[in-house]
């Protein structure tokens, strides 16, 4: 059985957020056999383009679209100036966890674990 340290990556696993609820869901799921869609990836994916846009232009997404609701999500904070590097670090993270879980995935059954 393969490992990987969650603690290796603290801006993807902070427990108390709807992201990380997400992306466990979707690992559960995968587990169990169920080909749902990674709504924690999905959102991440989004959220880059609409943190990008409110950050770099000004720009709301749609109407109903509030930063505060992305900060709550993710489990970050910071102002308008510093809210995309805060973000980034997090998508960054999120996929070098991935590539991590995809490498090992090849040889072998995953264990994710935070010791």
């Amino acid at each position: 059985m393969t490992k990987i340290n969650l603690n290796n990556y603290p801006r993807v696993f902070k427990r108390h957020t709807k992201f990380w609820a997400d992306f466990h869901d979707y690992i559960e799921n995968c587990i169990n056999g169920e080909k749902k869609m990674n709504l924690a990836r999905y959102n991440l994916i989004v959220s880059k383009r609409d943190v990008s846009l409110w950050t770099k232009l000004n720009v709301k997404p749609h109407r109903g679209w509030k930063v505060s609701q992305v900060k709550e999500y993710f489990g970050i904070k910071g102002s308008k100036k510093t809210l995309l590097d805060n973000f980034t670090k997090v998508f960054e993270e999120y996929m070098l966890l991935e590539k991590e879980m995809t490498k090992k995935a090849m040889l072998g059954n995953v264990h994710m674990d935070a010791w």
